[in-house]
């Protein structure tokens, strides 16, 4: 018989004691030891209280939401209790629970119903990012969403922005746009290099800001040849005071529902990714195993855009993947979604299938399911990535391949230029604006770049390619997430103050610098290396081809970290050496620290601009 069986035989017919019903976990709390085997722990509201050490360590392993006997058998088993101690422990728990070291599922969806529902986001334009020999896709990409929103009888205004250097290009574009005019009900604004220009001086004078801050958040001055970021900036200034989509230009507004099988509902996720993956040796075998579906883009975006938890129907509130990232933000009062994001079946819009190697539970199993499927997958770029069901998170996932943006009240920028511009906003969004949460919905958009692009696979990792950190904005997120905002300050405080941080960071001496950026780079690659050694520990089951290709890229990480460009992301080391890219790196996390410095006085010019004069 099981120390869980023992627990249950405590109440009649196998039921749990009323006060343990349902499903609990640890709360946001810290523990000190105190001396005499006990420990004190502190929330952040209430007076400190003492306890015996056993019964500190228990509250603090219930990290995840299950019943407390589950709980109990779990630590029973891992630290080997008797009979006794078992009883000793379950009698301490209604004092814990009583001082708010245990949280259950019931007290936060109380807190979620008695938060406001927030004010639902009408949107009314869909900004599309672009640049260079692009038409083509932004054609195809407009007539779609064009398509879609006369299907649901809307009138959508579209923006392109467009960082292309070629004057010929954005003629092109001009061309292409005026075309497109004639067919559609709403307008299309275009906003190229001379639009820009001419709204960028006028943006200089009303703010007051520094040119060399506007001259960053809507340009390339550093020349690092790729700037969706700062078309984002551009939608975003065009649209303050207003709710909005941006979409990826190669992206169709084709959407794909969850497959069957995932349970649909509401949930609340933090510290991890929730989203559920599928991938396929083709496009063709992807396309084919997608459950097309019939919706309305902009309404999907709509259902949770502005609103807040007190807004849905808890009765099917998943928690099991929250945790105090999130219950803190629901607890304190006043959270609503900002943003909102969608999946993609298509190109998965990653640069290295490495991160294959981290999936875990449902999603590994599918991907390890035969060796053929395995080695097949890693180079098609084809996958299907979709949430099981609506869900409220933190900053752990925020996909931008099409995304809504509630700029009715102050957003932060994007980081305006390189890759993965999206996985650095959710960590900006999370940390400047006091309350954000990030929505993601229970779809799946087409994602169809041009063909033949290529992905890093795990093989072409070697001695002369060597990668710690693939992107940079992964260095730029881990900066942002280690910043401490004050809690009740909003996003016109807290985002200078983040932009002083970074301002900070970025000013320490030349070699101070390079020594903290080598040690976020070191931490961030072993929480990664802790992760993967732990799951070849514990998960047993999975077949031995994943399990050498996890051990032949920990093999490489530990050798890659002892060269001298180990500080170097992967996606800067083709261009300038180990000593430039460096420099580089300091100046674009200085320029960024200015950007959110400045940016709530652009936003303000922007919205008082655009009350007189249309610049786009």
């Amino acid at each position: 018989m099981s120390l869980l069986s023992l627990f249950k035989s405590k109440s009649p017919h196998g039921e749990e004691p009323g006060i343990f019903k349902g499903l609990w976990r640890r709360s946001d709390l810290v523990a000190f030891p105190m001396g005499d085997h006990s420990h004190v722990i502190h929330r952040r509201h209430g007076a400190p209280k003492v306890f015996p050490s056993f019964a500190v360590d228990f509250a603090l392993g219930c990290v995840r939401f299950e019943t407390l006997a589950t709980h109990l058998d779990a630590h029973a088993d891992h630290f080997s209790l008797n009979r006794s101690q078992v009883d000793t422990l379950q009698a301490a728990l209604p004092a814990l629970i009583e001082a708010g070291a245990l949280v259950s599922e019931q007290n936060v969806r109380k807190q979620c119903a008695a938060g406001s529902p927030g004010d639902a986001a009408r949107i009314g334009l869909i900004g599309f990012p672009t640049g260079g020999n692009r038409v083509a896709f932004v054609e195809r990409a407009l007539k779609s969403f064009s398509a879609n929103a006369e299907a649901y009888g809307r009138e959508v205004d579209f923006l392109v922005a467009d960082s292309s250097g070629d004057p010929a290009q954005r003629d092109a574009f001009r061309a292409s746009i005026a075309a497109l005019r004639a067919g559609h009900k709403g307008a299309i604004f275009y906003a190229g290099d001379e639009e820009k220009r001419r709204f960028a001086k006028a943006l200089i004078k009303e703010s007051g800001c520094p040119p060399d801050a506007v001259e960053f958040a809507l340009f390339d001055p550093l020349q690092t040849g790729f700037a969706c970021g700062a078309n984002r900036n551009a939608l975003l200034l065009h649209e303050a005071g207003r709710a909005f989509c941006s979409v990826d230009d190669d992206v169709i507004c084709r959407m794909a529902a969850p497959p069957k099988s995932l349970k649909a509902g509401l949930s609340l996720f933090s510290s991890c990714d929730p989203y559920s993956r599928w991938l396929f040796d083709s496009r063709e075998s992807a396309c084919q195993f997608a459950d097309w579906m019939d919706a309305d883009f902009l309404a999907a975006h709509e259902k949770l855009l502005g609103r807040g938890p007190g807004a849905f129907s808890l009765e099917a509130l998943n928690l099991r993947q929250a945790n105090d990232e999130i219950l803190r933000r629901i607890e304190g009062g006043g959270s609503r979604v900002r943003a909102t994001f969608t999946g993609h079946i298509g190109d998965p819009g990653i640069p290295t299938s490495v991160y294959y190697l981290f999936f875990d539970g449902e999603n590994r199993r599918r991907l390890t399911e035969t060796e053929a499927h395995y080695r097949s997958v890693f180079s098609s770029r084809s996958v299907l990535s979709v949430m099981p069901d609506h869900a409220l998170g933190d900053a752990s996932v925020s996909p931008g391949m099409a995304m809504g943006l509630d700029h009715r009240e102050l957003l932060p920028p994007f980081f305006p230029v390189l890759h993965a511009e999206d996985f650095i906003y959710g960590a900006t969004l999370w940390q400047g604006c006091r309350g954000a949460l990030l929505g993601h919905l229970p779809l799946a958009i087409l994602h169809e770049p041009a063909a033949g692009k290529s992905i890093l696979l795990p093989s072409d990792l070697n001695g002369q390619r060597r990668a710690v950190v693939f992107e940079f904005a992964h260095i730029l997120r881990r900066l942002i997430l280690s910043f401490n905002p004050g809690a009740e300050e909003e996003a016109e405080v807290r985002l200078p103050a983040l932009g002083r941080y970074l301002r900070d960071f970025s000013s320490l001496p030349v070699r101070d610098f390079e020594d903290a950026l080598g040690r976020h780079v070191l931490e961030h690659e072993s929480a990664k290396v802790f992760f993967l050694e732990n799951e070849l520990n514990a998960d047993l089951d999975t077949p031995d081809f994943w399990r050498r290709d996890v051990e032949a890229y920990l093999a490489h990480v530990r050798d890659a970290v002892q060269h001298e460009d180990y500080d170097i992301p992967f996606d800067l080391k083709k261009a300038h050496p180990p000593a430039a890219n460096r420099r580089l790196m300091r100046e674009l996390i200085g320029r960024f620290g200015q950007l959110l410095e400045e940016w709530p006085a652009m936003v303000k010019a922007a919205r008082s601009l655009q009350q007189r004069e249309r610049y786009f």
